[in-house]
């Protein structure tokens, strides 16, 4: 009894703690958090280089007792139980105890009881990250599973946050003949997670009795949007909508026959949400955007029957730019405004492309205004937040409501944004402010008497420094300080650990603090990289997008390194710029892999004219699509710069899209760190041929 009251009481505690930071309901009014302002520095000396590792750290702590290091063994070799016991002999509420409880809780390895994880989270009570600790607990419970009194009493009045806990607890339902009870979980579970087979087949052979054929049919919506159309297919069978089923599938594939299939669907579903899904797609694969736009119009009020609004939004999106390039503003506005999306980031680009097709295609600014300031209501994310004020300014300037240079002041507070320095830059600002927040003998002294951040100095000391990260990433979602946050970044780059350092920095910069340069720290790039000029803000504007700084980053493409070179690729650079290759060396040597980076980007901008925009395409989205993109909107090289704008925003891709502004930010920013002058509008017009 002594281990249920446990699980209840830390249960309770989580849920408790979660329900203080939850977010808001759909429909639910809230106000966004301040952001607080970066700005420009006008007309003054572009800030020096600095490393974070200029930042002194605090003062290391007590050599760590070999107790601790025994423990943390313990769990590298997959032994709980040994670290359990070297726990248990530890002095009460020491921190070497609260290390090892809590490294045990957030291990992960089967065999920590659900109690233990449970009890850490009240041991532990201001450690960042505990929210984690509920699920590993429902995980632990679910290997256990002990008597249904027993979990039902761990539950308590919370529900399960995980699939193993609404299993978990449907199967104490059940046993306590609460059925109804125990179907309200199982349900949920089967019609809105991504359960692979293995699971699904345990679920069918316990809870078939709770499952209806309109569950079966909700897993194969659900499936069906996610394309995983193989495994959503036994789903047809037994939710009775085979017909339906096979003429989605023949749309996913492209099949011949899809169009048949598609008007053979049975009676019914002829009314189905996942028909007219599936009709809209067949017609926009086929580019007949303007009757995929009419189907579109037929799109239910109700959200909860689009299964997956997300995907909608999608199609929405795809189809309205389809009409866009067909010239058709009005239908492909109108198409957005009724937008399908839910989530913050689908709401804000949904409100973005209603105010710039109502701004740029309708000529209609005071639309295009409310559309903006939506932005506004939705996210306090600086890219979001500095988009939503530069094309405010835009509107205004086109006759809409507002001042447009207050606008841009606004937009302008964000120097490490696409379109806070395009706002800059209107308003005739020339530098950035990218210089590192001065922590203060408060903000070290605060930091330090944290537990937590003592915790990982004790880590690093006992040789799991890496067990750390979890720790540092919580911080800087956390912590409000840009001092303790700037000594935080400091301490992971002094470890070593660059990737790490800007992950802390975009963490906290991307919450609305005023840390925008630990958002693009310097460092990783060592010294004896043999790169000249603008390259090396180059080399940094790409490597922060394409491995966040991890050296030994190998994507599955194969792509190694800080910049992400395919091996051919690399080998026939070296070759033509007489160095020496190894494969090795390019997730060994981050210099080495920026020497060859640099020199291959070099070559790309000669290819496409200097054209920074189109080198950035080629290098996302493969170099076909330069040659594409040009044939369909023309050639950005040399155009005005709000033609520039809206080329870059015309790109049909959302990861290329993306990734050229995010490349491009960064390459200002950089130039900054780097102690070069920085000039937006002349790189997106010029290319490197005016820089």
């Amino acid at each position: 009894m002594k281990k249920a009251v446990l699980i209840l009481s830390a249960f309770g505690f989580i849920a408790a703690a979660w329900g203080s930071v939850a977010s808001p309901l759909p429909g639910e009014s809230t106000s966004m958090p301040e952001v607080k302002p970066l700005g420009f520095i006008p007309e003054t000396a572009i800030p020096e280089s600095i490393t974070t590792g200029a930042i002194p750290r605090n003062p290391a702590i007590a050599p760590v007792n070999g107790d601790l290091k025994a423990g943390l063994d313990a769990l590298s070799d997959k032994d709980p139980q040994l670290a359990l016991s070297i726990r248990d002999s530890m002095r009460d509420a020491t921190l070497d105890r609260h290390i090892l409880t809590w490294a045990i809780a957030v291990s992960g390895l089967k065999g920590v009881p659900s109690y233990e994880i449970a009890s850490a989270a009240q041991e532990l009570k201001g450690w960042p990250g505990l929210a984690r600790l509920r699920a590993y607990s429902e995980r632990a419970l679910y290997d256990e599973n002990p008597a249904p009194s027993a979990i039902l009493a761990a539950f308590g009045d919370t529900a399960p946050e995980t699939m193993q806990g609404a299993v978990i607890l449907g199967r104490a339902l059940v046993a306590s003949g609460k059925q109804a009870q125990a179907a309200k979980y199982i349900r949920k579970v089967w019609r809105g997670e991504a359960l692979d087979k293995a699971t699904e087949d345990k679920i069918l052979i316990e809870f078939s009795a709770l499952l209806t054929p309109a569950d079966h049919k909700a897993r194969m919506d659900y499936l069906m949007y996610r394309g995983r159309v193989a495994q959503a297919k036994r789903f047809g069978d037994m939710g009775q909508a085979q017909s339906l089923y096979k003429a989605w599938a023949a749309v996913d594939a492209k099949a011949a026959n899809a169009g048949a299939l598609l008007n053979g669907v049975d009676a019914t579903w002829r009314a189905d949400a996942g028909l007219l899904f599936a009709r809209i797609e067949y017609l926009r694969k086929q580019d007949k955007y303007a009757e995929a736009a009419a189907l579109l119009e037929q799109m239910p009020p109700e959200r909860s029957e689009l299964v997956n609004s997300g995907e909608w939004w999608n199609e929405q999106r795809i189809v309205s730019r389809g009409l866009v390039d067909q010239g058709q503003f009005k239908p492909a506005y109108r198409i957005v405004a009724n937008y399908a999306a839910t989530s913050p980031t689908d709401i804000v680009e949904a409100e973005f492309h209603a105010g710039w097709y109502a701004l740029r295609g309708l000529q209609d600014p005071a639309t295009a205004e409310r559309h903006f300031r939506k932005i506004l209501e939705t996210s306090n994310g600086p890219i979001s937040v500095s988009r939503a004020w530069y094309w405010l300014g835009r509107a205004a300037e086109a006759g809409g409501p507002g001042k447009s240079s207050e606008f841009y002041a606004k937009a302008a507070n964000f120097p490490g944004t696409f379109y806070g320095q395009l706002a800059a830059e209107r308003l005739g600002r020339k530098t950035l402010n990218v210089t590192y927040p001065s922590p203060s003998t408060a903000d070290r002294q605060r930091l330090q008497a944290r537990e937590a951040v003592q915790a990982i100095a004790r880590l690093e000391a006992a040789g799991h420094g890496w067990r750390a990260d979890i720790l540092y990433l919580a911080l800087a979602d956390q912590l409000q300080s840009p001092g303790e946050l700037a000594v935080l970044a400091a301490q992971a780059e002094q470890s070593g650990d660059h990737h790490l350092s800007l992950q802390i920095g975009k963490i906290a910069y991307g919450r609305g603090i005023d840390v925008a340069a630990l958002a693009f720290p310097v460092g990783v790039i060592p010294a004896n990289a043999n790169i000249s000029g603008s390259g090396k803000a180059l080399a940094y504007a790409i490597a922060r997008q394409e491995s966040a700084f991890n050296p030994a980053a190998v994507s599955a493409a194969n792509a190694r390194g800080l910049l992400q070179l395919l091996p051919g690729t690399a080998q026939a650079v070296a070759k033509r710029h007489n160095i020496a290759y190894s494969k090795d060396k390019l997730t060994a040597d981050a210099g080495y892999n920026a020497t060859l980076g640099a020199h291959y980007l070099g070559e790309q901008i000669d290819a496409f004219g200097g054209s920074y925009i189109l080198t950035f395409i080629a290098y996302n989205a493969g170099p076909k699509r330069v040659p594409e993109w040009i044939g369909r909107y023309g050639d950005p090289r040399g155009r005005p710069i709000d033609e520039i704008v809206d080329w870059i925003e015309r790109i049909p891709f959302p990861e290329t899209r993306n990734y050229v502004q995010r490349v491009m930010e960064n390459y200002e920013v950089y130039k900054a760190r780097l102690g070069q002058q920085t000039d937006i509008e002349r790189d997106l017009i010029g290319g490197r041929s005016a820089s």
